[in-house]
């Protein structure tokens, strides 16, 4: 409903600033409620494959391959002492060293840094919401 207001924008050049700023308005809800379930031309095909949602890094953490420890590391250069059970995600050529975590989230991206308990990632969407509302858009 919000996104008929401006329905004669779409192909213009005011369609993508009308799309940007409509879309911070619209409700945070899974595309199988929002659209998939209200459709009438979705159609269905029975397939085996192992299927898992990638949206939180904890899913990330389950599917990825770890060490020994239980670490699931991205990262040419991250170095893991007495921690386990992590999801770590490091940029190329970035350092980490990483000592006595047990169950943590650790990931750099755009020069960012994100420590947060695996157990607590729900509460990562509030903190980046805290992010922008406190220092705007420059490190999202």
């Amino acid at each position: 409903e919000l996104f008929e207001a401006g329905k004669d924008r779409y192909g213009t050049a005011e369609e993508e600033a009308f799309i940007a700023k409509t879309y911070e308005q619209a409700a945070n809800v899974s595309i199988d409620y929002a659209l998939m379930e209200k459709a009438d031309n979705v159609w269905v095909a029975p397939a085996e494959f192992t299927w898992s949602d990638l949206g939180t890094w904890g899913s990330l953490w389950e599917i990825h391959e770890k060490d020994y420890f239980g670490n699931a590391v991205s990262g040419d250069q991250v170095m893991t002492y007495d921690s386990q059970n992590c999801m770590v995600k490091m940029p190329e050529g970035k350092l980490a060293v990483i000592q006595g975590l047990d169950g943590y989230i650790v990931v750099e991206s755009d020069g960012v840094l994100l420590i947060c308990k695996k157990e607590n990632e729900q509460e990562i969407k509030a903190m980046v919401a805290d992010v922008k509302k406190k220092l705007g858009e420059k490190y999202l």
